[in-house]
């Protein structure tokens, strides 16, 4: 803030020119330039790296960090930064890759299908994917480490994937799937267009259509509602938690897939959802503009193995 008083003392064009480029240089580093000046077009071919490769657009920091908690497999689909515990089968982390993909590129061209997307899902300051192996591990040791040079994140942990095998099974894809969407809706959906996909307060109109459906036909089951009280310790009453769970469930479902979970009193078909869902809701999914899901992923969006 005492450099903006300075400027004010700046008469002289050529002595303001200079006094801009001083504060450009001092205040930006190079890495950081770097990554505000990438485009979806730049982003590192879709393939499993060490989270140390010169490909991966991120600090050396950040690497550093990811490398000295364990994190040691990297992918980068369209710029997100998705990171696995090096006990994690590279058969997993492809697999999470692939859905990533093909979630922001549909029909599997190569292309965003929302390239306005880019400049904040590819902001691993903000937010990450994070797939770690030992719970007790990730929160003791990892994420200290991590905390220092990443932003914010969203995990795909074993935990909740169950047994790890070879190749991943339907739950596991299922929690991959539910973990991703979470991501693309707090860190992409959400602030891109706040008044249609935004989860921080109640006021958009993902946010209202869950306000309304709470304790009627949706009940996250950490969350309280009269004459039925919460099945599980937690909190999931807030936007950023509560309309993130429902839209998962309501986008997954009306794409003609099943959720790993369904909400207490939520419908188990799309048929009886459509029925449920407001006209607002279903015009806004159907936007072409927003390329929202609408038929089942493959699960076979290509990459380099």
């Amino acid at each position: 803030m005492k450099y903006l008083k300075k400027i004010n003392l700046i008469r002289d064009r050529n002595n303001l020119f200079i006094f801009t480029l001083l504060l450009i240089f001092i205040g930006c580093d190079s890495e950081a330039t770097t990554k505000v000046n990438q485009s979806s077009s730049s982003v590192p071919e879709l393939k499993l790296y060490s989270c140390d490769n010169d490909s991966l657009l991120i600090s050396s920091e950040a690497k550093s960090a990811l490398m000295n908690a364990g994190m040691t497999q990297c992918m980068m689909p369209f710029g997100v930064l998705l990171a696995a515990d090096h006990n994690i089968p590279s058969s997993y982390v492809k697999m999470s890759g692939k859905i990533l993909a093909e979630m922001l590129d549909q029909n599997i061209d190569g292309k965003m299908d929302d390239s306005t997307l880019f400049p904040h899902i590819s902001d691993w300051r903000t937010g990450w994917l994070a797939m770690p192996s030992n719970q007790e591990t990730w929160e003791t040791e990892q994420l200290p480490i991590l905390y220092q040079a990443l932003g914010y994140d969203i995990i795909i942990p074993s935990w909740w994937m169950g047994p790890l095998a070879s190749n991943p099974t339907g739950h596991s894809i299922a929690v991959m799937v539910e973990e991703i969407t979470h991501f693309l809706t707090q860190f992409g959906y959400s602030p891109r267009y706040p008044e249609k996909f935004g989860v921080e307060n109640w006021q958009s109109i993902i946010a209202q259509e869950t306000f309304n459906a709470r304790c009627d036909w949706w009940q996250h089951p950490e969350n309280d509602c009269p004459n039925s009280p919460a099945e599980y310790n937690g909190d999931c009453s807030g936007p950023n938690c509560d309309v993130v769970e429902f839209y998962h469930q309501v986008l997954i479902l009306r794409a003609g897939m099943q959720p790993g979970w369904f909400g207490i009193n939520f419908p188990q078909t799309s048929s009886e959802l459509e029925e449920l869902l407001s006209q607002q809701m279903k015009d806004l999914m159907d936007n072409p503009t927003y390329h929202q899901l609408k038929n089942p992923l493959t699960f076979g969006y290509p990459i380099n193995d």
